[in-house]
């Protein structure tokens, strides 16, 4: 039997064969998990995938291979391909990406907006731009393209069947809460983390195993906290509560993979989607009123929109569907937060994102656009 580094090292050895054969000699999280997606089923296909990457962070330079695993790396790696591609195909992909609604993934990738809208602001490019070597590899999403377009029959009315909500959004509301727990530890914390782990089990009970025991390990720590009166107690228990709310973290991410963070594509587009979204995401910490309220209330896309305090040029959009009802707008899910650069500075920012993302949105709920004008 393999140890858990020599898993790790054989598998991060995988990952360098697939990049420099398949990927560009470039590494990305999306071929980490695909590589070991392949090789689940075996014994080195088991290894803690965040050793993996460690493993392929340290040993990049003399494997000749680029590892693209953060924000900022993908950023500057797009702002290379960018400053190789010519003006008019970057204001095509731009105007292609507003025109291409819902569908097309590159609408809700923040980091290639943000280094298209930075590229075509006309600052003056960085020196590391300069004589660079782009990466061969895209790094975005293009969006899929029927070879041939079907028309359902006229007076036929189609609608894709409706996912169901509980999963995700518990599973977001639990991630959110096990971000909490995470930052101080306090046994509120880990007690309302449990509880969002019981609601979440109850969602999915295929999993239910994997998180019972997160569940255990969670109220473990909390029990551990209370009790704690010593200074060396209570760093044990400190200790105790991190690994309980990293366990409870990997649980989460198991049953939904997405729940690290709401995406545009996961955001309900009907009302009855909306309402299911909003009863499981508020399951564990809305008031009973709240919840009657969901029911009663008015499904709708909130956009919420502020100008930067500087120049006012950078627009910050928060986007969630929610609830609107006598006792406030009860979210569906956590915001999808969006930044860009003003198109028309005569106008506010609520109407230059309603211009900038109006297209995009394929709900059939009411969409509202607020600015916040506070200085």
């Amino acid at each position: 039997m393999l140890t858990a580094t020599a898993r790790a090292e054989w598998m991060a050895l995988q990952v360098f064969i697939s990049a420099k054969q398949d990927n560009g000699r470039v590494v990305t999280h999306d071929l980490v998990d695909a590589v070991m997606r392949r090789d689940a089923d075996k014994e080195q296909g088991k290894a803690n995938k965040e050793t993996v990457r460690r493993i392929i962070r340290k040993q990049a330079a003399s494997e000749g291979v680029r590892v693209i695993f953060t924000d900022d790396e993908r950023y500057w790696a797009i702002r290379e391909q960018l400053h190789h591609m010519s003006g008019d195909e970057i204001h095509a992909m731009r105007d292609e990406i507003t025109e291409g609604g819902y569908d097309d993934p590159r609408a809700w990738d923040k980091v290639l907006i943000d280094a298209i809208s930075v590229h075509l602001s006309n600052r003056v490019p960085p020196n590391r731009l300069w004589g660079c070597t782009p990466v061969s590899i895209r790094l975005w999403r293009e969006p899929r393209r029927p070879a041939v377009e079907e028309q359902p029959p006229p007076a036929e009315e189609t609608a894709p069947p409706a996912p169901d909500a509980g999963p995700l959004f518990a599973a977001l509301a639990a991630y959110e809460m096990a971000g909490h727990a995470s930052l101080g530890s306090a046994p509120r914390d880990l007690a309302d983390l449990a509880r969002h782990l019981i609601t979440l089990g109850k969602a999915v009970p295929e999993h239910h195993l994997a998180i019972v025991e997160a569940h255990d390990a969670v109220e473990d720590a909390w029990d551990a906290l209370r009790k704690a009166r010593s200074l060396t107690a209570r760093n044990a228990a400190h200790d105790q509560a991190r690994a309980a709310v990293e366990q409870a973290r990997a649980v989460i991410l198991a049953v939904a993979p997405h729940a690290h963070r709401m995406h545009g594509t996961d955001m309900p587009a009907t009302a009855d989607a909306i309402r299911a979204a909003a009863l499981a995401y508020n399951a564990v910490d809305a008031m009973p009123e709240e919840l009657s309220a969901v029911e009663t209330g008015t499904p709708t896309v909130r956009v919420h929109c502020r100008s930067d305090s500087g120049t006012g040029w950078t627009v910050t959009a928060r986007i969630t569907a929610g609830v609107d009802s006598p006792v406030g707008h009860i979210p569906a899910h956590p915001p999808i937060v969006v930044k860009f650069r003003k198109r028309e500075g005569r106008e506010d920012a609520a109407e230059n994102t309603r211009r900038m993302f109006g297209r995009l949105f394929r709900v059939s709920v009411p969409i509202a656009y607020v600015a916040d004008r506070r200085p």
